[in-house]
């Protein structure tokens, strides 16, 4: 069985005894078919709101930095945005350095730094990078050569529309998915008893996913001196 939306659609379909779905008759769906193809989608949504950071989530940005230009907006997808990721990329051909950028925090910005907004002739190669109020990040100083830096970030859930679209969440918990879709088809039916039944189950699968996807456990490396 393929992993995508359609499929993951005919499964929970196939939960209720109805009619599934096909490829060519997908857009076209009515009445149930609908719901169960809504119901997959909020599944996926509720997982996504539970953890910023997971790992199917993840994503790298490299933009290319505009000469004079201080203040930059992070992609439209961007849930949260890594500031301890921030580096410049070495450019030999830019006479730059791959290195981290320091984190600033924006009030010392505008205490200390916020002059530089008002001149041109300030540019030098970046050493650190503040979050503005409004989710933008910020340099200092401005750059003077298009430079480029990288971050990470998480990404917010893409809704799932044509029959083939694959959703980040991996395979292997496709049945939380199910569960999840299956929770909001009693919802809408108004079967409460099996929604808080269903919702009981979901919410075991998602903490599941956590703590298979997130507990991590660092290298410990043993410091006796042997005597």
């Amino acid at each position: 069985m393929a992993y995508n939306y359609l499929d993951l659609t005919n499964e929970v379909i196939s939960r209720f005894n109805e009619v599934p779905l096909t490829s060519s008759g997908f857009s076209s769906s009515r009445g149930v078919q609908t719901q169960c193809k809504n119901a997959v989608n909020e599944a996926l949504r509720y997982i996504d709101s539970k953890e910023y950071g997971w790992p199917f989530n993840h994503a790298t940005q490299t933009d290319t930095l505009v000469v004079n230009q201080v203040r930059y907006t992070p992609p439209a997808t961007a849930k949260h945005v890594d500031y301890e990721s921030f580096r410049l990329v070495r450019d030999p051909s830019l006479n730059v350095e791959g290195r981290n950028l320091r984190i600033m925090d924006y009030n010392e910005y505008l205490e200390r730094f916020v002059e530089q907004e008002d001149t041109t002739d300030r540019g030098e190669i970046p050493r650190s990078v503040f979050r503005t109020p409004d989710n933008k990040f910020g340099l200092y100083p401005y750059p003077d050569k298009a430079y480029s830096v990288k971050y990470e970030y998480y990404r917010f859930t893409t809704e799932l529309s044509a029959a083939t679209d694959v959703p980040r969440v991996p395979e292997q918990f496709r049945n939380v998915i199910i569960d999840g879709a299956a929770t909001y088809m009693y919802q809408y039916r108004g079967e409460l008893q099996l929604y808080a039944a269903n919702q009981a189950k979901f919410d075991e699968g998602v903490k599941q996913m956590q703590s298979i996807l997130l507990n991590r456990y660092d290298y410990v490396r043993s410091t006796v001196i042997q005597k």
